[in-house]
């Protein structure tokens, strides 16, 4: 068997080709950066929202009709006034327990309308 290998001058050719084919221009990589942690902040909103019942319980999640975030603002359309009043006096504890229940505070306030 005849073995194959490589001058030094062709490992170097090789290796020089590999690096300018990994290489970015450093906007490109801080867009790339950027793209990223608006995906996470999204995937988190979405488990932050889906996670409502579980902090609240069924019964309220129940007169809950709409619920989005919007500017670290949590947005919650509650049926009940008498709901929306308890939910009110709590405000800071949810606040808490929803940034708690993802693992990192997406939120600063909660509206209930």
């Amino acid at each position: 068997r005849k073995q194959l290998s490589l001058s030094s001058a062709q490992r170097r050719i090789n290796i020089s080709k590999m690096k300018k084919q990994n290489t970015q221009h450093v906007s490109e990589a801080l867009n790339l950066w950027v793209e990223t942690l608006k995906m996470k902040r999204k995937v988190g909103e979405t488990r932050l929202i889906n996670s409502w019942e579980s902090v609240v319980g069924s019964y309220i999640a129940s007169k809950t009709s709409v619920i989005y975030i919007k500017e670290r603002k949590l947005f919650v359309k509650i049926d009940s006034s008498v709901v929306r009043n308890e939910l009110m006096l709590a405000k800071m504890l949810l606040i808490k327990r929803l940034n708690e229940s993802v693992g990192n505070e997406l939120i600063d306030d909660i509206v209930l309308k």
